[in-house]
């Protein structure tokens, strides 16, 4: 399908291709510098449930993505409102509220009915699309301004008199119209009175009367199931009510218009002369005039003539019609029609950033999706597909990692992974820039954080609830280390088979990958945050008395794509060879250059080496020249023995080698063995 906003030209092969035009390229341009700049603020500002990307190129509008909880951001608050760099932050965080609305939502019991049911209504209505949009934006920037400071309630203040409704005149407006906008205006800027007609000033009062109606429905904690509910019963039979009376005064209208038309066309027949008009008549200078004596036709009815021949070749509507291509025919009942131009010269006012169009299409998609879930083999298979490995293999990983959550420290009772997330999220605390630290909760502070929690406890008699946040200055400093690499040396000798040990290695490894991809993203998440980023890196390899055990199995790198990881688990249910572990260790030894070794030694590169086995080794002698020298370069290696027939560990790999005898205990004692040699960094 092609975009109207691309032009076609011809490719270096003949074929069509379609660009972008110049308008466009910069728009697209515009979204992608406003995302770049601003996206770890939008992100951060969603608490991370949100992802921020500039929206495809041609896209004139947002628009958002359901199931991975990306909203997509143009430029055309730049372009269409002329709005500022600050206020188009303001307008996109805005957005993200809208989105985040319906995302919670769909996470309701029921919630899919409920959102399906409320996007027929939006796409029947226009008037209750006006309604909800005008409701939803209260309760959005309202939620801007609370989750930022006053600085953006300020701007926002700025944005409704400079560009959306810089008049406060709606009177010429149908009145349904006027109530909508009013609505919105003055809860935004309630010391700024709206001109309306009387009784959509009535009807306002009347919503006012209702013991906070408004403040409840638009709260930032408000479910917008509940938002909808109060909407329906409170506002829209008072839009209802003021749409069937500017249906009456359009119909009023149109009958007056028709009254007039008759009226004209009956005093124009009445006012024709009679055929034997005398010469000198006013009929001979009509001649004269027109040139039209010869044909038999008047000047008029040559002209009547004539529109009708416009209108049967140009304006589309039926002979019968009778009216101007801009009014609507008087037999016409649909208000979406009647009122058309009235709702486009509103939508100039605050164009919706993601068209209703839009949005049916993320939700049939995120349905889609769900029927996905609904049939996980058949999603699994697709998901396989697209990452490039196999259903079985997919599946294997997840259960492996489901495994891992199972496994708590017996001295803590905290699970082991939760456990090395803890200990990740204090290195980066330990790093972060000086900076307000927040002293929570407290009973009076500086600023209002659980409004929710407020609202219980008011109404549960506490009148002192601790819902505040204080602030102090306080100064956090890291260590030397900006980076940190991890090897893991797997076995895939036979004698692996034997019991449960090739299972519990398994879970080990995968237990590495999984955390530290995610200690990764942190450190990456909060580079900008902290006085001097971390990197953290991994590699994995194996051996098997083959020539693969030479090379890594997952290169050194900082990434640990869920293909990778997951080929890393397939990997090791192939157990052929013998312990030739002193391979692996001499192709470690190998990389390191002089400039790793620099960086060992000023203390900016961490290495940790961990090997796991479960027999003696092949070639010991080998093993401890390398383990010589690879600690001598300031490595930290470590041999693990599984089981008791793991116990050759102790002298080849000494001093810092250990066995564990109950195998089912390795993940956790890896665990261990991170957090010991992790802590200082």
């Amino acid at each position: 399908m092609e975009h109207p906003d691309l032009i076609k030209t011809k490719g270096e092969d003949g074929g069509d291709r379609q660009e972008l035009q110049p308008g466009e390229k910069i728009a697209h341009l515009e979204a992608v510098a406003l995302v770049e700049k601003h996206r770890d603020f939008f992100e951060h500002y969603a608490g991370g449930r949100v992802k921020i990307e500039p929206a495809p190129a041609g896209l004139r509008t947002f628009a958002f993505n359901l199931e991975k909880n990306t909203i997509y951001v143009n430029s055309m608050f730049f372009t269409e409102l002329g709005l500022s760099e600050e206020k188009t932050v303001f307008a996109t965080l805005h957005e993200v509220e809208h989105f985040m609305e319906k995302i919670q939502i769909l996470a309701e019991e029921g919630g899919e009915r409920k959102f399906d049911k409320y996007l027929k209504k939006i796409k029947a209505s226009r008037a209750f699309s006006l309604l909800d949009n005008c409701v939803a934006d209260i309760r959005e920037n309202r939620t801007v301004v609370a989750k930022t400071n006053q600085g953006q309630g300020e701007l926002e203040q700025k944005i409704y008199r400079e560009n959306l409704f810089p008049s406060t005149d709606f009177i010429s407006q149908p009145r349904h119209i006027q109530f909508c906008q009013a609505l919105l205006r003055e809860a935004r800027l309630p010391d700024e009175k709206c001109l309306v007609s009387d009784d959509v000033r009535q009807a306002l009062k009347d919503v006012a009367k209702v013991p906070e109606l408004m403040a409840i429905m638009t709260d930032p904690v408000t479910p917008m199931s509940l938002r909808l509910r109060l909407q329906d019963k409170y506002l829209w039979p008072k839009v209802e009510a003021l749409l069937e009376q500017d249906l009456e005064d359009k119909k009023e209208q149109q009958q007056q218009k028709d009254h007039e038309k008759e009226k004209a066309e009956t005093e124009e027949e009445q006012g024709e002369p009679p055929e034997n008009q005398e010469p000198g008549s006013d009929e001979d200078q009509g001649e004269a005039d027109g040139g039209k004596q010869g044909q038999g036709e008047s000047g008029a009815d040559e002209e009547k003539k004539s529109e009708q021949k416009q209108k049967d070749s140009g304006n589309g509507q039926d002979e019968d019609e009778g009216q101007p291509p801009a009014e609507i025919s008087g037999d016409e009942t649909d208000p979406n029609k009647i009122f058309a131009d009235d709702y486009i010269e509103v939508e100039k006012k605050f164009p919706e950033a993601v068209p209703v169009e839009e949005i049916e299409k993320a939700f049939k998609e995120w349905q889609e999706k769900q029927k996905d879930k609904a049939n996980p083999d058949r999603a699994d298979e697709e998901y396989a597909q697209k990452i490039g490995v196999d259903k079985k293999d997919l599946q294997a990983y997840r259960q492996t990692v489901e495994s891992l959550e199972k496994i708590s420290n017996p001295e803590t009772g905290v699970g082991v992974v939760e456990e090395l997330k803890n200990l990740f999220a204090r290195i980066i605390a330990k790093r972060l820039k000086p900076q307000f630290a927040p002293k929570y909760p407290v009973a009076d502070g500086d600023e209002l954080v659980d409004p929710a929690q407020l609202v219980a406890d008011v109404q549960a008699g506490n009148l002192e609830p601790k819902v505040w946040e204080d602030t102090e200055i306080r100064e956090k400093k890291g260590d030397r280390f900006g980076e940190v690499e991890i090897t893991v040396v797997c076995d895939r000798s036979s004698s692996m088979s034997e019991g449960q040990k090739a299972i519990e290695q398994r879970k080990a490894t995968v237990l590495v990958m999984e955390v530290l991809k995610e200690f990764a993203e942190l450190c990456e998440e909060e580079k900008i945050n902290v006085d001097k980023p971390l990197s953290i890196k991994s590699e994995v390899y194996t051996f098997a008395s083959s020539e693969t055990d030479k090379k890594p199995l997952k290169k050194m790198s900082a990434e640990l794509g869920e293909a990778e990881r997951i080929n890393v688990l397939k990997k090791l249910h192939d157990l052929p060879g013998s312990t030739t572990d002193f391979v692996c260790l001499e192709a470690i030894e190998a990389d390191l250059d002089d400039q790793t070794k620099q960086k060992i030694t000023t203390g900016e590169l961490k290495k940790i080496v961990i090997v796991f086995t479960d027999g003696g080794s092949d070639d010991p002698a080998k093993v401890q020249v390398a383990l010589k020298n690879l600690r001598e370069a300031g490595l930290v290696a470590i041999g693990v023995g599984i089981t008791k027939s793991g116990e050759a560990v102790l002298s080849t790999y000494a001093p810092d080698a250990l066995v564990v005898e109950e195998v089912s205990k390795l993940p956790l004692v890896l665990a261990e063995l991170l957090k010991h040699h992790l802590k200082d960094i």
